[in-house]
């Protein structure tokens, strides 16, 4: 998910990049209209005073967001491949955070791409897709990204190297995933795994309609015998970077999410794995699980989740696995 707001000259929306919290000049979309709009009746005090809890949160995390990008040197345009061209003129006007790049074909010991791999054993390929999270931003290194843990503990387990592709976008909501389906099936898959949902919650789409349209994307996929697994929604209740009492309407609201995102994938045929539960109370008391804008997971924080995707992957997979294939799967810290 995406959690900084850079305003373009000229335009008062956001970009694909960057539109996880509301602007001053659209009070009505973002954390401050989940909060307030979507679950309290009228323009009370509890409101307003929600609405500027969200302003102040917004303008702290995209304070942090930017300063950790600009020490970094990693301010670029981002570009939207497959997007529309009105997806790309937005996107062109704003500035999107270079992450480290992990596609490639990896060995079954996880050396990275560029090292040689046996031609006549075919790689699997695993595809990467949803929002922020799906593409490991945050992270500072290729080994941190969420996409290569899971390359290399499949890879391990299953004694085959694992081809990684990315196709997820900072800032998309689930609607955008039938756009990346088609980038998704030029990849031929042997797995997809996606992670989606929060920037449904900035955007005040209501949880219903997200889990139909992630459950349509998994149900496109296992149509075509795709296995897949689905990183439900996280507790927002555990962000401290969110203050009270806006932090415990969002956490009510990401559970509701991930809970029916949870029946959806399941009832659509793929694997949910349900990070709120299993993985979202680890990162209660442990700021090295956050990256320095307070709000996604840094490179230790995706690994605690991994902890949790690689084994639903494998799991998946195993009708492929080798008879004498029992290579345990490595994890990141």
């Amino acid at each position: 998910m995406s959690i900084f707001p850079t305003r373009a000259s000229g335009s008062a929306e956001y970009s694909a990049a960057s539109r996880s919290m509301p602007s001053r000049s659209a009070p009505g979309r973002g954390l401050a209209a989940v909060a307030g709009l979507s679950l309290l009746a009228g323009l009370s005090s509890a409101v307003v005073g929600l609405i500027g809890q969200a302003w102040t949160t917004t303008r702290s995390i995209e304070k942090a967001a930017l300063a950790a990008a600009l020490a970094d040197g990693t301010l670029v345009p981002p570009s939207v491949p497959g997007g529309t061209v009105a997806q790309q003129q937005l996107a062109d006007h704003l500035v999107h955070v270079r992450l480290p790049q992990g596609d490639g074909v990896y060995r079954p010991d996880g050396s990275p791409p560029g090292t040689d791999v046996d031609p006549s054993d075919r790689p699997l390929t695993l595809v990467m897709l949803g929002d922020s999270t799906s593409v490991g931003y945050g992270v500072r290194t290729a080994d941190e990204l969420p996409g290569v843990i899971i390359a290399r503990g499949v890879g391990a387990h299953l004694d085959r190297p694992v081809r990684l592709r990315s196709h997820g976008l900072t800032g998309a909501r689930t609607a955008d995933l039938p756009r990346q389906l088609e980038l998704c099936f030029a990849d031929n898959p042997d797995i997809v795994v996606i992670l989606v949902g929060g920037n449904d919650l900035r955007d005040r789409v209501p949880p219903w309609r997200s889990a139909a349209q992630l459950g349509l994307a998994v149900a496109t996929l296992t149509a075509r015998g795709i296995p897949v697994v689905v990183g439900t929604c996280p507790d927002f209740g555990v962000i401290t970077a969110i203050p009270q009492p806006l932090r415990s309407v969002l956490s009510t609201w990401s559970l509701r999410l991930a809970a029916a995102q949870e029946r959806a994938v399941d009832a659509a045929g793929g694997r949910p794995v349900a990070l709120a539960r299993l993985v979202s109370p680890q990162f209660v008391g442990h700021p090295d699980l956050f990256a320095a804008d307070r709000f996604h997971p840094s490179g230790a924080g995706y690994g605690r989740a991994m902890q949790v995707l690689v084994p639903a992957a494998i799991a998946e997979l195993d009708g492929l696995n080798p008879p004498d294939s029992q290579v345990d799967h490595p994890l990141s810290a």
